[in-house]
């Protein structure tokens, strides 16, 4: 999602329908961003441009605190940045400050070029940048980018959990040759934190690696028992190594405190990014599952069954009454008697009786 809505403003830029000749242009372009912004608040929380030669950063921002939405237009001048909260319909505009962020991986020399950084900390959240070059009439003009907001990983794996009825965990991992970096868990927020921590004011100074999550086995015995399978199997002990193998095992099965748990894993790439999922489903809640089942499946079977029976005996009788009537037709036929067979002028003085519809009709 973040990628298309940085894709769809940079074709903007290209065609010409943004422009940075003056202030009021540039935010008139804030109002696209925010509009794009408005309804995405759940996955991204951030779009903006940053142009050349002057170096200055525009854009719009948004975030959730105390249950309230906010929205705020960005201008960054130098080494800070400058921000206006502002309503989504872009009034009301007050002035504060923030920090710095770069994506350094764009080429200005290509008109294609785009890139992700690394996770990294802003705001006390974890935070993932999708940049691209911005041209127009064949000029590099600068960088468009989004921020994506890691805490929407960790929503969506706490929501698909919930979905499974089995017992499990499911981990996103950024995958990195010096150590991968868990990027959100289905865990609660409160059961297990996934930030490095200031041991003297408790703000987030980084996320964790898997080699420090596995450290602490109170939260983290999933992810201890899958490090050591790392270790055995790859130079680094990384998931970044290991999930690349083509023929590593579609499926694992861990020995954990609590039972044996089923694990697959998935990577998803994009661009320079890799990400990798990994899912822990217990193995006991998935065969008691099978076993009912196949008790409900043998139930259904036997009902089927003693319906066909029914339905067979049934079917029989009729078809037994329906070839006597016809055999009974075909008598009439051979002596010619068509009218007989098509109740036309029955002749009585065969014995017969007049059968309440056509044989023929039934046949």
């Amino acid at each position: 999602m973040v990628e298309r809505a940085v894709d769809d403003h940079s074709r903007n830029w290209r065609a010409g329908l943004y422009s940075a000749a003056t202030d009021a242009d540039k935010f008139k372009v804030n109002l696209f961003l925010l509009n794009t912004l408005v309804p995405n608040i759940a996955s991204f929380s951030t779009l903006h441009y940053t142009l050349v030669p002057e170096g200055a950063q525009w854009g719009a921002d948004s975030g959730v605190s105390d249950n309230q939405t906010w929205f705020s237009f960005i201008t960054q001048h130098g080494t800070h940045w400058e921000y206006y909260d502002v309503q989504p319909d872009g009034s009301n505009m007050v002035f504060f400050n923030d920090r710095e962020v770069n994506n350094t991986d764009i080429d200005p020399k290509n008109s294609s070029s785009a890139a992700w950084t690394k996770p990294y900390i802003w705001w006390d959240w974890g935070f993932a940048t999708h940049s691209r070059a911005i041209f127009q009439n064949g000029t590099f003009i600068g960088v468009q980018g989004g921020d994506f907001s890691l805490e929407f990983v960790g929503i969506t794996l706490r929501e698909l959990a919930g979905t499974i009825s089995y017992r499990g965990y499911i981990y996103a991992f950024d995958l990195d040759m010096s150590g991968d970096i868990l990027i959100g868990s289905s865990l609660n927020f409160e059961e297990a934190d996934i930030y490095r921590r200031n041991s003297s004011t408790g703000d987030p100074v980084g996320l964790l690696t898997l080699p420090e999550l596995a450290a602490n086995q109170t939260y983290w015995e999933p992810v201890q028992v899958l490090h050591a399978h790392l270790l055995r199997n790859t130079p680094n002990g990384t998931l970044y190594d290991y999930i690349a193998q083509p023929s590593r095992p579609v499926t694992l099965e861990f020995q954990l405190s609590d039972g044996v748990y089923i694990v697959q894993m998935r990577e998803l790439s994009s661009l320079n990014l890799r990400w990798g999922i990994v899912h822990f489903v217990r193995r006991d809640d998935i065969l008691a599952e099978l076993t009912r089942s196949t008790k409900k499946t043998v139930g259904s079977v036997a009902g089927v069954v003693a319906g066909g029976i029914i339905i067979t005996v049934v079917f029989s009788f009729f078809l037994a009454q329906a070839l006597h009537r016809i055999s009974r037709d075909l008598v009439l036929l051979s002596d010619f008697k068509f009218k007989d067979v098509l109740q036309k002028d029955l002749d009585k003085s065969s014995g017969v009786s007049r059968p309440s519809f056509s044989r023929i009709a039934e046949l």
